[in-house]
């Protein structure tokens, strides 16, 4: 058989009986328990960061001292397996054991004369079935492959992934089940320790359960939370406590030692594992063991004990010090729809009540207006002035349409894409006029909103210098514009000549409160995703992004104020009142990305004034409105650390209860899709080529598997209600991301620009960063030679693809010194090795999908939600959108990736779109029951505008598809209401 327990048992007990003099008998079995001839190298064929060969491999192992190796391999390495195992025979190395499965492996095993244990994982049936029935429904799926193993003279070993199929219990119980099933003792288990994080603290009674059943134990360096998952033997906090637990059981061996890490050269791991082992052993027999090894091929965080508890908590504003509420907004101020999101406060809440839960099934399409000028994504939230509703198009023009019949009245072409995501009118005063106001690149212009003429003694006739690109809507009190700045930094300009009066840095300046939370000024910290402003008290807030680059903070270590903030800015003066940070030191792209929101609650019959801010982990953050103090305790979790050379991961990030969020945040093996079993192993197997884990952070060469970067919340943010009732549409997609070194060219910075970057930075930058690192979801350009060529590039500039627009506007010309630029080739001549700088880059933004192209995770991919911020309680969660066609295979509704963002209305109703079922939806407020839908011609694009006209209550939605979904793209606004019976 493959694993002689009784040989190897007898081996100790000799050892023990014939232990030098003075040696324990304990001192023994540990030795021998440990010895280098009881030991398998293990992970060393995929995470070999040098890639060996067959013959080096064996080299090094048997180098190292060793005798068995456990063959995990990728497919790549089916064509090599004989030469493997010739290499196996002619350096005396035992195949020992081999991981998973393929056709072409029974007849090499055969042909080799070779008796490995096969390791394999428990596959899972559902959690609907019974729990025996689960089992044995498991082992009847493994039951041919069992019988197959014993025919070739193996072992089957179950192994411990995570998930249900990963528990000890479940491993016992399919074990005997297959025993008996084949009347043999050729299956058993493998229990790997870096998959066994859940049970550090009963360790013991679980090595004693499974040790009957045990072919093989893996080692690995475990600490709490899995902080970091994967570290040297004897840089661990529970190393040495779990080892001596494994010499105090009856299990014999063999003893896995692990290369888990695929940045780093696998003889080294190997090597600082044995040391680590070799210390260890000498410390549990109580000898004088020496200094802990410091290992060579680790740059995570060395051994320190954990002191104090796992989790600390912020507390929550004292009953006295809660802002009471006051007296705005007026029920009049929720009837208009003079700004984007419905008013100052972002509230996209409507006191319109003639829609309403009993007649909404009678809406019908009122008019719908087609620009005409061409077909884009639109994700502004069109207004109302007056009877004209006024939006951006996708021809780069601001229009005020009739808001009764859709007739275009006045057209103004600001040169550049205007109203991103957002636009305004001032009502007027006594001092100014009405003014329409809204970004377009890096200016704001001013127009009559009557007519679409520019304000003459607004800047220069109407348009406004900005310091830099703005997308967002701005706001105004007295007489002071609030401008968020795309790249960073919030403005403050004068509404009646457009002058700068203020500039608040979102990364600070040195001498500013803030800077020195960074150890480098990168980019990032930017508000662009909109802001709100409490025009009583003169008090703007706004949500800043992540720091830039993404995904490497070895350029900004520090907690980085202030991005991934809450701020509030007194307009008056520009200066910061408060502050709340959600993510300290983000390295995953997990953006604050929505306009903050003004709301009014009850807290122990209070009625209190706060902001919400929602954000892309699915958290409400729900602070006090003058003193940023959160309404619930904040809770923080100690944070995995990083591995990667250089970086420093934040201490604690939010592990926040109330409000209880409204998304999953950590992709975990019990989300693996389970749509069908072809698909749950295609993603599985991309799961386990990857790391996983609560704020699990990038590590170099290998993907990390975590949801967020499309949401939770999106820009589109939330509706609240009067009443404290939030409502918000979410995305649960994950996505798998992949750190990688680079040498990326290292331009002098005193150089004039080639025409390459002159042509990048006027047409690229923006959305791919001034150096090329990539921005939001725009991926890296760095290192382009690797993963792309002239062709490609070229085709993707003529056609476009997804969020990335064609550009038919570059000449010939231009389009060569912008490939020259990206592909590095006007560099000088003599820029050698020397012009080279280490960094990282990624590999773009990919989502882990099956492979029918649905989310990897199971559903829901989308939901729409209610959160009761007077409790905190989530009230209702429904799936937002469909598949037909998985629909019509009768798959419960799953929701779908969403970039709409609902409105609700007085009259019971939340209004939504942005599926990818191009569909507008209505629901009901306090069930979430879906009550009405319609079909629309392209994708929803931004959360719909509820206005009052003529007597008439109008749901009015931009229906221009493309976007984050890819959707075709158009260029329709439609407007629903109640069938006209006048």
């Amino acid at each position: 058989m493959p694993i002689p327990r009784p040989r190897r048992l007898a081996a100790l007990l000799l050892a023990c009986l014939f232990a030098a003099p003075g040696a324990t008998q304990s001192g023994s079995r540990t030795r021998a328990l440990f010895a280098r001839d009881n030991l398998v190298a293990w992970c060393i064929v995929p995470f070999d960061a040098v890639q060996r060969g067959p013959e080096e491999r064996a080299r090094m192992v048997k180098g190292l001292g060793l005798s068995r190796i456990a063959y995990d391999w990728r497919a790549q390495h089916v064509a090599e397996f004989a030469d493997e195992l010739s290499a196996y025979d002619a350096h005396g190395i035992e195949c020992t054991a081999f991981w998973g499965e393929h056709p072409d492996f029974d007849a090499l095993v055969a042909k080799g004369e070779v008796r490995p244990q096969f390791w394999t994982m428990i596959p899972d049936p559902g959690a609907e079935l019974a729990p025996e029935e689960r089992v044995a429904e498991a082992g009847r799926r493994l039951l041919p492959r069992a019988r197959r193993v014993a025919e070739l003279g193996c072992g089957l070993a179950l192994y411990n992934h995570g998930g249900w199929a990963g528990e000890p219990a479940t491993l016992i119980a399919v074990c005997r089940w297959l025993r008996e099933a084949t009347n043999s003792e050729h299956v058993g288990i493998v229990y790997n320790l870096h998959h066994g994080h859940d049970h550090i603290d009963d360790f013991e009674a679980v090595l004693a359960a499974m040790t009957p059943y045990l072919f093989c134990l893996n080692l690995n360096g475990m600490n709490d939370g899995a902080r970091p998952k994967i570290v040297p033997l004897a840089q661990g906090t529970h190393d040495e406590r779990m080892l001596r637990a494994v010499v105090e059981s009856d299990y014999a061996g063999p003893i896995g030692i692990l290369d888990h890490d695929a940045s780093v050269d696998s003889e080294a791991r190997l090597a600082d594992n044995l040391a680590g082992l070799d210390w260890l052993v000498a410390t549990i027999e109580g000898r004088d063991a020496g200094p802990r090894p410091v290992p060579t091929s680790y740059a995570g965080p060395m051994f320190t004990p954990v002191a104090g508890p796992e989790y600390r908590y912020l507390p929550a504003i004292a009953a006295e010090e809660r802002t009471p509420a006051g007296d705005w907004p007026a029920k009049r101020d929720l009837r208009r729809w003079h700004r984007s999101h419905g008013d100052a406060g972002s509230t996209r809440f409507s006191a319109l009540d003639s829609i309403h839960r009993g007649n909404v099934a009678g809406l019908e399409v009122a008019w719908t207006y087609r620009s005409g000028d061409g077909a884009g994504n639109i994700q502004c939230n069109p207004i109302v002035f007056g009877d004209l509703l006024i939006t951006p198009t996708p021809g780069h023009r601001v229009v005020g349409v009739d808001a009764r019949t859709g007739e275009e009245r006045w057209g103004f072409t600001p040169g550049a894409r205007p109203a991103h995501r957002g636009l305004m009118v001032f009502p007027g005063d006594e001092q100014l006029t009405a003014r329409l106001l809204f970004t377009a690149g890096p200016a704001l212009f001013a127009l009559d909103p009557t007519n679409g003429e520019p304000i003459a003694d607004f800047g220069e006739n109407g348009r406004a210098a900005l310091p830099n690109h703005s997308t967002a809507g701005v706001a105004v009190f007295e007489h002071t514009v609030v401008v968020p700045g795309f790249d960073r930094d919030v403005f403050g300009l004068d509404l009646a000549t457009g002058a700068l009066r203020w500039t608040f840095h979102t990364i600070p300046q040195a001498g500013e409160p803030g800077h020195e939370t960074w150890t480098g000024q990168e980019q990032g910290a930017n508000c662009w995703g909109g802001f709100c402003l409490d025009p009583i008290r003169g008090l703007a807030f706004f949500g800043t992004g992540s720091p830039k680059p993404n995904f490497d903070g070895t350029g900004h270590l520090g907690d980085n104020l202030f991005a991934n903030c809450v701020v509030a800015l007194d307009v008056r003066t520009g200066e910061r009142v408060w502050h709340f940070q959600e993510l300290r030191h983000d390295i995953w792209d997990l953006d604050l990305p929505a306009s903050p929101n003004l709301v009014t609650l009850e807290r122990d019959g209070q009625r209190v004034d706060a902001v919400a801010c929602v954000t892309k982990i699915g958290n409400t953050l729900l602070l006090d409105r003058l003193t940023g103090k959160p309404l619930f305790p904040v809770r923080l979790r100690r944070a995995p650390e990083s591995t990667v050379p250089g970086e420093r991961a934040a201490a604690w990030q939010p592990a926040i209860e109330l409000p209880v969020p409204f998304a999953r945040q950590e992709f975990t093996l019990d989300d693996v899709t389970d749509r069908t079993p072809e698909a749950r192993q295609a993603v599985l197997e991309q799961v386990q080529r990857s790391r996983i884990g609560w704020f699990q952070p990038p590590v170099v060469s290998r993907p990390v598997v975590f949801y967020g970067l499309h949401g939770g919340a999106e820009w589109t943010g939330c509706s609240v209600s009067p009443e404290g009732r939030l409502y918000v549409s979410s995305n649960e997609l994950p996505w798998i991301i992949t750190l990688m070194p680079t040498r990326r060219a290292a331009r002098d910075p005193a150089a004039p620009p080639t025409p390459g970057q002159q042509v990048y930075a006027q047409h690229c930058a923006v959305c791919h960063g001034p150096d090329r690192g990539g921005l939001g979801v725009n991926p890296p350009l760095v290192d382009l030679a690797y993963r792309s060529d002239d062709a490609a590039v070229t085709e993707l500039l003529r056609t476009g693809r997804n969020l990335m627009p064609p550009a038919p506007q570059l000449s010939d010309a231009d389009r060569t010194a912008l490939l020259d630029y990206l592909f590095d080739r006007d560099l000088p001549q003599d820029a050698g090795a020397a012009t080279l700088a280490p960094g990282y880059t990624f590999t773009g933004y990919h989502k882990l999908l099956d492979p029918a192209g649905y989310p990897g995770c199971k559903p829901p991919w989308g939901t729409l939600n209610c959160v009761d911020l007077n409790s905190g309680a989530l009230l209702w969660q429904v799936p937002l959108g469909e598949y037909p066609e998985l629909t019509a295979a009768g798959m419960p509704l799953t929701g779908t990736e969403n970039f709409g963002g609902p409105t609700a209305t007085a009259g019971g109703l939340v209004f939504v779109s942005g599926t990818r079922d191009a569909r507008i939806r209505a629901f009901d407020s306090d069930t979430g029951e879906e009550l009405w839908s319609a079909q629309l011609p392209f994708v929803g694009t931004a959360p719909p505008t509820v206005y009052e006209s003529g007597g008439r209550q109008f749901v009015v939605v931009p229906a221009t598809g493309g976007g984050k979904l890819g959707a075709p793209v158009g260029d329709a606004f439609v407007a629903f209401a109640l069938p006209d019976n006048r």
